[in-house]
């Protein structure tokens, strides 16, 4: 994931291509299992829309600030 300077994702790859994103459709945040001895599950996600038409749901796990591809819908 390629991010701006203000942390905001605006390309990221997937199968070897590259995807610049045109539009954030929906975010939401989940902050959940605080209390579970597995670990706090907090993650700000987006649903988004590339260049080339494809509609996906990244997110950014807030805790390792690391962001993950969770869904892709063709």
């Amino acid at each position: 994931m390629q991010t701006d300077e203000h942390g905001r994702p605006v390309r990221f790859s997937w199968r070897d291509r590259t995807y610049r994103l045109v539009q954030i459709q929906q975010r939401w945040q989940v902050d959940t299992d605080w209390w579970s001895d597995e670990g706090r599950v907090w993650r700000d996600y987006l649903a988004i829309t590339t260049t080339s038409g494809l509609f996906c749901v990244i997110y950014q796990d807030l805790m390792s600030e690391n962001w993950y591809l969770a869904r892709i819908y063709d």
